[in-house]
């Protein structure tokens, strides 16, 4: 009966998806309005659309390049400035997302190495003559995967809020990350081409009625990371003026390698090259099919001793002295003492780790966490017995005497320190701690219906999908219409006000530098390191708390690294 349930509930999810991708294309049938701009590239040519809950008027360009497609010779360099077109450019379709595992449905590389593309949305409201906020968004996705796309991240409620919004590709995983230590192959390319892309929304989003002098970037999870690696990085110094950073940070163990020549020489030699130059391994490397670089480093490139969750090798590492334009010249660690003073809204979602149990396709496998094997293996570094020991006692005291229910929700709390709450708290106080003092702190645990990511990863496993709060990334629908799934929130239900009130918070922000207004119920204030504080986003609940986020859990994982290292030396 269970499997069949299973299947029928996947069917399901498949004829949704195929039925939404339906209406989306016959959208695009509908005669639009059209409008024309002219940048440095050439002349661009949008179309009108409608936004979803308050049918106010914008426009969309889609699909324009920002950079020279990174292909042949450009495969593992620098972003190149594209050379513009003749004629007109109809950016009425989005361009290739870049080359990835598909992770959600078929399991295959798709995508294409020609990818750097940008969106870019233009509220139309009558006798609003000034220049507007821009608000950049990066995707998540571990920086192995992901897009822009419309299907997840189409901006209709902030557009609401009377913002532009530009969404963005960049290059992932190897094709992205992949560091020889050489100019050819410098490691970090996603990254820079993320700036790349900022310049150039710099330059020219004046051209859309957006003010060059109030750019906002925004991300999730890896896209988080990103901002907070842009915050840090000397290159991306001015090119935006205010930072949010949800669910990730350059310290989660997921969004930084430091032993990524291993990883590097590992993929050559797989590859068939048995060169030890680095640059006759990449003259080797740009001769062999992107393909089979993907697949090889997204589904077999593994070291003994590695963690078993969340492992990417090719992600942000630091740059080589020998590199002329490093995005990452030093450590995160050294390049915080000199990170942009720009406000900052940072949080997580209470219930991060939920994201995990989706690797694991048995409930006892998520049962089995509180076996010190199973913690150990969550780590990289040589925990000892009593560390693990601890940590086990700490989550898991009692555990026989504990229902399901209760272990599931330890597990969850478990893996959420781990990846994601403990280093945030470690980026979060190098940042006041240098002089970052426009900070606002909240926790995303509204337990709503447009939580898409539990309700449609967990759609088959009750047990989970009924635990209270937010997984990883659930907070996404309630600043964007994810097309591809169709979810809108019920006018004037509880998911409509939280859509509301974050896009208010959100684009407020973006404008201001201060999340707050008059037409807010509660004010968010700013948190300190002598007197910290955070906003609850919990629906008609939301208010605010003082002290840390989870304070008992980010003060046993203070204890745990003192005694880790501690332990290390001995």
């Amino acid at each position: 009966m269970g499997s069949i349930f299973t299947t029928f509930i996947k069917c399901r999810i498949g004829a949704m998806i195929l039925f939404n991708k339906l209406i989306i294309l016959l959208s695009r049938i509908v005669p639009r309005k059209k409008m024309t701009v002219i940048i440095e590239q050439g002349i661009l040519q949008g179309q009108y659309f409608k936004t979803r809950l308050s049918n106010k008027s914008y426009v969309r360009f889609l699909g324009i390049p920002y950079a020279k497609p990174p292909i042949q010779d450009l495969r593992f360099k620098s972003p190149v400035k594209h050379p513009g077109w003749s004629g007109v450019f109809k950016a009425f379709s989005e361009g290739n997302m870049c080359m990835q595992l598909d992770v959600f449905m078929t399991k295959r590389i798709i995508g294409s190495e020609d990818c750097l593309y940008l969106n870019i949305f233009m509220p139309q409201e009558e006798l609003d003559n000034e220049k507007k906020a821009v608000m950049v968004f990066i995707h998540g996705g571990a920086f192995s995967c992901g897009s822009g796309t419309l299907d997840f991240y189409s901006p209709d409620y902030l557009i609401d809020e009377n913002v532009i919004v530009v969404t963005i590709n960049y290059r992932l995983n190897v094709l992205g990350f992949l560091n020889f230590g050489i100019d050819e192959c410098s490691g970090n390319m996603g990254l820079k081409d993320q700036l790349f892309a900022l310049k150039w929304i710099k330059t020219n989003i004046s051209a859309f009625g957006g003010d060059a002098n109030n750019i906002t970037i925004f991300g999730e999870s890896a896209g988080s990371a990103s901002v907070h690696y842009h915050l840090l990085s000397p290159q991306s110094t001015g090119m935006f003026h205010k930072a949010i950073m949800q669910s990730g940070c350059v310290f989660n163990p997921w969004a930084f390698n430091e032993n990524h020549k291993k990883a590097a020489f590992k993929l050559a030699e797989h590859m068939g090259c048995q060169k030890d130059d680095p640059k006759e391994i990449v003259q080797y490397l740009l001769n062999v099919p992107a393909t089979d670089l993907v697949k090889f480093s997204t589904l077999k490139l593994k070291f003994e001793g590695q963690r078993d969750i969340l492992n990417f090798q090719f992600v942000p590492t630091v740059e080589s002295d020998a590199v002329n334009e490093k995005f990452l010249p030093a450590h995160p660690e050294i390049l915080m003492k000199t990170a942009s003073p720009v406000p900052i809204i940072s949080g997580l979602n209470d219930l991060e780790g939920m994201i995990i149990f989706a690797d694991h396709h048995k409930p006892s496998q998520i049962l089995e966490y509180h076996k010190t094997d199973k913690i150990r293996r969550l780590f990289e570094s040589s925990y000892t017995d009593e560390v693990i020991n601890k940590i086990r006692d700490f989550y898991f005291d009692n555990h026989s005497l504990m229902n399901e229910t209760t272990k599931l929700e330890n597990t969850c709390h478990m893996l959420s320190d781990v990846f994601f709450i403990k280093d945030f708290y470690r980026g979060f106080n190098h940042l006041l701690k240098n002089g970052q003092t426009q900070v606002y702190n909240y926790e995303f645990k509204f337990n709503g219906e447009l939580n898409a990511c539990k309700k449609l990863m967990f759609a088959t496993r009750p047990n989970i999908s009924s635990l209270k709060g937010a997984c990883h990334a659930d907070e996404l629908n309630y600043l964007f219409y994810g097309q591809l799934f169709g979810f809108l929130p019920k006018l004037d239900s509880p998911e409509f006000r939280m859509c509301r009130t974050m896009c208010k918070l959100w684009c407020n922000f973006a404008k201001t530098g201060n999340p707050n207004s008059s037409d807010l119920s509660f004010i968010w204030n700013n948190t300190s390191t002598d007197d910290p504080k955070y906003l609850i986003l919990d629906g008609d609940n939301t208010r605010m708390v003082d002290g840390l986020i989870v304070s008992s859990r980010t003060h046993f994982w203070e204890n745990i690294t003192k005694l880790a290292q501690l332990k290390q030396k001995l």
